[in-house]
């Protein structure tokens, strides 16, 4: 069952529309994309949800990644999106890559931020994201072990159909400084058939520390691929 997702909107009601996922720990809020929103309102309608378990949305205790896409699909319904450019950091790569394969009608383009690939054999503890912050009152901690119970499993439910992501996807990598396996999600990218490979070397956290890069490379890769 889908629940209500809380969630903000900025730039114009016409313009083609972006969402952007964040991921969790101490971005595990619509909040981390602050940065980013100005740099993009001009041109898009700019929707930013918060995910289920996260900042303001309900916590109902169960935490799948086809849960969080059908939450962000059952938004984007509500509030009238077609086609939208989605972009995914961390986690949120993973869901909006999950909504591609659900929701094929909500998804004309494809970013995912330094998201972990899906792993033919199970690698616990792969991926390890930043530590909690001290009072994570925007976050709920059962999310952590659930998600990561996903991430470490081999062949995990989630990355059923990805390789089959049919529109355009830049796969960004955020360089040797980043705990996701780089080489691991250079290759995802040339699975995809429509995929694309860049990276910046910040880390982890691309879109925070280097918004203004961030979002040059977004705009490039759109005005490319048309």
């Amino acid at each position: 069952m889908t629940v209500d997702l809380s969630y903000a909107v900025h730039g114009p009601d016409a313009a083609p529309v972006a969402v952007l996922l964040h991921g969790m720990g101490e971005e595990s809020h619509r909040g981390s994309w602050d940065a980013v929103v100005p740099l993009l309102e001009d041109e898009y309608r700019v929707i930013v949800p918060e995910l289920r378990g996260h900042g303001r949305s309900p916590r109902p205790g169960s935490y799948l990644m086809s849960e969080m896409a059908d939450d962000v699909g059952a938004l984007l319904d509500g509030l009238g999106v077609g086609k939208a450019t989605v972009i995914g950091h961390s986690m949120g790569g993973i869901v909006a890559m999950v909504l591609a394969v659900r929701r094929p009608d909500l998804v004309g383009r494809l970013v995912v931020e330094d998201s972990p690939p899906p792993r033919a054999t199970p690698v616990p503890g792969f991926f390890a994201p930043p530590p909690l912050p001290p009072n994570p009152t925007e976050y709920d901690k059962v999310t952590r072990p659930a998600i990561l119970r996903e991430l470490d499993g081999a062949s995990p439910a989630w990355a059923q159909g990805v390789d089959e992501i049919g529109v355009p996807v830049l796969v960004m990598g955020g360089g040797p400084t980043s705990e996701i396996d780089q080489e691991a999600l250079e290759a995802l990218a040339r699975r995809l058939p429509r995929g694309t490979w860049t990276s910046i070397d910040v880390g982890h956290n691309i879109h925070p520390n280097r918004p203004e890069e961030f979002v040059a490379a977004v705009r490039e890769w759109a005005a490319r691929i048309g």
